[in-house]
This record gives structure tokens, sequence and C-alpha cells, in this order.
């Protein structure tokens, strides 16, 4: 597959506009929106204990997704639980891991979380009493490990990024992992920003916990996340919503829980969004990832470059071996809101804002920035267009 031509045959939009936002949402490729509309039309029905054909069909289908998904991070099948998305994930690991907190544990993260990993556990620590402590990091985004193997010392859990959100910047969740392991600590990993565009191998993270969802590095639809929970973790995690399809036997005064993953998915599940996210992981593994991670850290290369060529401020490490394909920046004296209100007028997508890291804007003294964040079926050609906004954008500000 030629990078980034044949993508972009698959994905109409990217003919009309350069969309660089896609670690809000990615764009959706043509067989991913082909397997959704199969199930919709060739075999609806709900799934699980139906009889007919088509509900047989469905199921299949549905279980079939999940082995993809487990194989894509190196999980087994029944660690695989179908959610909404990345905030509830994390939220749900929150909730169902409470009851073995008491007052005093500490729970360590990083001041630059999306607030999907950073509010679950404010809660979680005002409700219980728990310590909740920040691992210490530069303007860059670049953790401490030293810092960050001290305050992990005694840990009950830790919770990081794989990869900053706002910032751009790889986190080494491995070594981190390792840190939390030997402290006996519980592992949560949030990997919305990495899941699609490198590796994520929830062994190698020693994740006892992984969320991601299915709309941003997957290409997959929205309303589809994951919530990956090692086996070993099976019987402490308590389901925080049970009902339909939880349970393998219930009385009026009692009830038994469904093996995993069973127990852990309530209701009717978003079953065309499972099919799709995995149709988009295959679109992903047939491009390849390595492919897909020298694309991206092309154009954040050129990006930066760039920028710096225009002076125009940019945040996240400068050591672009630790540059995911996010790049933030201001255009000062203009908002981020007025900057990308302008690179819309050429057909230029970007996102603008605090982007859920309020506590990261915060340490950067700014009130928020102007992201651009890439996939693989971007191209060089579309960053060198724009730059050449950019450039005519700061000349008028110097003029």
């Amino acid at each position: 597959m030629k990078i980034p031509d044949d993508i972009r045959k698959d994905i109409p939009l990217t003919s009309e506009v350069i969309y660089f936002d896609n670690t809000a949402t990615s764009l959706t490729p043509k067989p991913v929106i082909e397997a959704i509309d199969e199930y919709y039309l060739k075999y609806r029905a709900n799934v699980h204990r139906g009889v007919h054909r088509l509900s047989q069909m469905a199921t299949h289908k549905y279980e079939e997704s999940r082995k993809v998904v487990a194989d894509f991070i190196n999980a087994k099948f029944e660690e695989i639980v179908f959610t909404k998305n990345t905030s509830e994930s994390l939220n749900l690991v929150a909730l169902g891991l409470e009851h073995i907190f008491r007052p005093g544990d500490k729970i360590v993260t990083t001041p630059y979380e999306h607030h999907s990993d950073l509010l679950p556990w404010q809660r979680l620590a005002k409700k219980k009493g728990l310590r909740l402590e920040f691992i210490e990091g530069d303007l860059e985004g670049n953790l401490d490990l030293a810092d960050a193997e001290e305050r992990i010392k005694g840990a009950k859990l830790v919770a990081v990024q794989h990869v900053s959100n706002a910032l751009g910047v790889i986190h080494e969740v491995e070594e981190l992992g390792k840190m939390a392991k030997e402290e006996g600590a519980i592992f949560v990993v949030d990997a919305a920003q990495s899941a699609g565009h490198m590796e994520v191998d929830v062994k190698k993270l020693h994740a006892d916990f992984l969320g991601f969802s299915g709309h941003k590095g997957p290409m997959g639809p929205t309303g589809i996340g994951v919530l990956y929970i090692n086996s070993e973790f099976f019987d402490v995690f308590e389901p925080p919503l049970i009902g339909g399809g939880t349970i393998e036997d219930v009385g009026l005064d009692s009830y038994k829980l469904a093996e995993p993953p069973e127990r852990f998915e309530a209701g009717t599940p978003n079953i065309g969004g499972a099919i799709g996210l995995a149709a988009g992981i295959r679109y992903i593994e047939k491009i390849g990832i390595e492919k897909i991670e020298r694309q991206e850290h092309k154009l954040v290369k050129r990006t930066t470059e760039g920028l710096d060529e225009l002076e125009v401020p940019w945040y996240g490490p400068r050591n672009l071996k630790k540059h995911a394909g996010v790049v933030s920046f201001n255009v000062p004296p203009l908002h981020p809101h007025d900057v990308a209100a302008i690179l819309d007028e050429h057909n230029i997508m970007v996102r603008s804002g605090h982007h859920c890291a309020l506590p990261a804007m915060k340490k950067l003294g700014v009130q928020g920035t102007v992201r651009a964040s890439f996939h693989v079926y971007n191209s060089v050609e579309e960053v060198e267009t724009f730059l050449g906004v950019m450039e005519e954008l700061t000349k008028g500000l110097r003029s």
C-alpha cells in the first residue's frame, strides 16, 4: 500500500480538506464503513442467546472483533471489554477498584494527563481519603524518572498516559510499568493517543488495565472503546454495571456473575461499533504500524522545523524520537481559537483550546494551544500548505 496516496483514495474527505485534527478523531476509510453497513444491512440482530441465524451471525462477528482487538494489543480474548470510549474505560477502572482502597493509600499519576485519566482518580481520592501524587516533569512534558521511582514507592495504583494528547510526548510507560510492578502497584495505561499510531503491547507495558478509543488511531467509528483487564484482576475488579448479559444465574435474593468478558458488559453492546473497530484495526495492520510511525515522524519533523523557521513557539519534546504525531503551538498575541478559525478559512482543520488537559496548560502558563495532529493519510504537501498559511499569518502580525 502506497503511503499516503492509496489510503487517501479510501478517505474521500482528504481531497476536500487538510485534516490535522486526528487527536480528537480520525477520518474513516471506506472498508470500515462498509463493514458497519454490512452488519446493519445483512445480519442486523442482537448478540448472545439468540437461536436464529441472524443473531448467530451477529454474535460470531462481534466476538470475532474481540479477538482482533485482543491480538492487536497482545491480550487474551477474555481480557477485552468493549466500552464507549477511553473516558468510560478509565472511569470503570476507578469504580471497579474502589473497594480495595483504604484511607491513606497512594495513587500516582502525572500533571500531563487528559482529564479522563485525572478526574476519576481525583474523585476516588476525595471519596476514600487517598493521597494523589504527581510525577515531576519539565515544560516539554518529559517525566523525571528518578522522581517517578521515588513517588511510586508504596503506591497502590499508578495511572499514566502513553502519549500526551496536548504535547505529543511519548512517555516511558514500559519503565514506569516496571517500577509499578516492583512495588506491587496496579498499573493503568491511557492508550487513547497511541493505539493505532504505534505498537501497544499490554505485556511489554506491564499494564493491568488499559483503555483506548476506536475512533482515534484505529480509524474506527465513534461510540466504541476498549478496556483491557489483566485476567489476574478478574476476581478483584467489581463490575460497576450489572444486569442483562452479565450473569450466569439469578434468584430473588442473589445472583452469580457470568465468566469474563460477559460479566463486564451490561446490556446490549455497540455491535456495529465493535465490528467497525475490528475493520479499522485490520486496515491499520494492512498498512503496518511501523510505516504509520515513520510517516507521522516525517510530518512532525517538517512541521516543527517550519515553525522554528517562522519563529512560532511550539510545545513538546525537542527530542523528536519522543514526539508522537501531535504538534501544539501558539501565535502570540492571537488566541488559539482565532488561529484555528484562520486556518479553517484555508481548509485546514486543527484543534484549539486546553485539549482537556488544563493542568498541563497551567504548567506551560498558557490559556491553550493550537494543535495539529497527524495520521498516516496526511502528506508532507499538506504540511507545506499549512506552513505557507502560517507564514502569511505571521508576516501580517509583524508588519
